[in-house]
């Protein structure tokens, strides 16, 4: 049996975390294809901060 410390709240911080991730990454989606715009234009459009735009690239571009 494998015993590890379980924080509920850290978790659902985290869950909480990732979702909006998410939702952000597919909001600059949706304004990159139906305007045609880069994903620079889009995230300055949404007023996605500097320091959170890099992970925000890795997400968009890993399936591309």
């Amino acid at each position: 049996m494998c015993l590890t410390e379980y924080n509920e709240t850290e978790t659902m911080e985290m869950l909480k975390e990732e979702g909006r991730q998410e939702t952000m990454v597919l909001n600059i989606k949706n304004l990159m294809d139906s305007t045609g715009w880069t994903a620079e234009k889009a995230m300055d459009l949404l007023k996605v901060p500097k320091d959170q735009r890099l992970t925000l690239y890795a997400d968009l571009f890993r399936n591309a």
